[in-house]
């Protein structure tokens, strides 16, 4: 029955998207020129799409009164490597030029994925390479890390996520060369230790805190510490949480941040509607058990960095039903995650899907790249 609710609600959303994008009211660039009952069905569509949204946990306000810069593309074209193309994650080089990976191929989880990547040098990507590997089975879920003196790309290898095992690799020539690789925790059989998908957190004491997952049966999260650089790893428990009804709540993919005071948060991808945050006041060896924020999810993945100034900005999908991924947005907290106010939308198009993201973020610059349709990595640059 509750499927039935969300496919119906689903399906009376796309009718009135479509309604509302239709509608001819749309083809005039000038408002004025737009005849009146046109504006009278624009605005009744936007009003009730509005309120499903809201049923749905989406909302659509945007900040007011914040100035920013954008620049915005494609890393590379559609298909013109691979069929399909997903889960990017970029990073900073010393140098000033953007670094990005993805895992691409035939298809999520065929054998012939592999890790690709791509230089922005300020104008424009270099042609997308592959990462050498002798591995012969699906490569998934790249991160990069900035390691100071040189880059380290980690990656998933595996059949399945349940048979993950952890690579990295590091440049020291800004991507120009690779080390060979190495599994990051040798002989791990848990799924896969170290960063799932986002960035790890290296905190002001000089921690380094991966943000970890296994998906092994249930879905579970957990953090890899390091305190010589990456070189070993400690694994903490797995952060328990339970929705109002008492039930546990599946959570992958976290995402963390430290505030000013020094404390460690992290919030999760779950598969209850909503995104959770979990709390650690000792460094990330201990964690409190994961709440519900108001911040809906559909059981996508999310991304968060802490700029300079202490905001805290989000990259999520503002959809709290699973499976549906056409809006992505970005999302800015003044106060350490406790509210939020929605910055821009990034993508919407209902019959598209926009995920994944992957954001950092260097003084007043805000760097992005994200999912788009399956086929190809998309950027997003902000100076604010």
């Amino acid at each position: 029955m509750k499927n039935f609710i969300k496919k119906s609600i689903a399906t009376v959303l796309c009718c009135c998207t479509l309604a509302g994008t239709a509608c001819p009211a749309y083809a005039f660039e000038n408002n004025s020129a737009q005849p009146d009952f046109s504006a009278s069905i624009v605005s009744f569509f936007e009003d009730f799409r509005e309120k499903l949204f809201s049923l749905l946990g989406i909302t659509s306000n945007e900040t007011e009164g914040m100035d920013i810069k954008i620049d915005r593309g494609e890393v590379f074209e559609a298909k013109e490597y691979f069929n399909s193309a997903h889960a990017s994650t970029l990073v900073k080089m010393s140098n000033g030029d953007i670094l990005s990976a993805w895992f691409a191929g035939s298809g999520e989880g065929n054998s012939d994925v592999r890790i690709w990547y791509s230089v922005y040098n300020g104008s424009e990507w270099s042609e997308p390479k592959q990462l050498a590997s002798e591995d012969t089975v699906a490569h998934w879920n790249p991160v990069l890390q900035d390691m100071g003196d040189f880059v380290r790309l980690y990656y998933k290898v595996g059949k399945n996520t349940e048979s993950w095992v952890t690579k990295y690799s590091d440049t020291y020539d800004y991507g120009a060369t690779w080390t060979q690789p190495k599994e990051l925790v040798e002989g791990d059989t848990s799924g896969g230790r170290g960063p799932v998908k986002n960035k790890c957190l290296v905190t002001s004491g000089g921690v380094m805190i991966a943000p970890a997952s296994t998906e092994q049966g249930e879905w579970k999260a957990f953090f890899d510490i390091s305190t010589d650089g990456g070189e070993t790893w400690q694994k903490t428990d797995y952060i328990s949480a339970k929705d109002s009804r008492g039930k546990t709540v599946a959570m992958i993919q976290p995402t963390l941040w430290e505030d000013a005071d020094g404390n460690i948060h992290a919030m999760f991808r779950t598969r209850a509607g909503k995104i959770y945050r979990s709390d650690s006041f000792d460094g990330g060896c201990t964690w409190s058990e994961a709440y519900a924020t108001q911040l809906p999810n559909n059981s996508s993945g999310i991304d968060c960095v802490m700029s300079d100034n202490g905001w805290l900005w989000l990259a999520y999908n503002p959809i709290g039903v699973e499976g549906i991924r056409n809006k992505l947005v970005l999302s800015v907290s003044k106060d350490n995650g406790e509210t939020w106010e929605e910055v821009m939308t990034v993508e919407n198009r209902f019959f598209g899907e926009y995920s994944y993201p992957s954001i950092i973020a260097d003084g007043n610059e805000l760097y992005m790249t994200y999912t788009y349709t399956r086929t190809k990595i998309n950027y997003l640059f902000i100076e604010f």
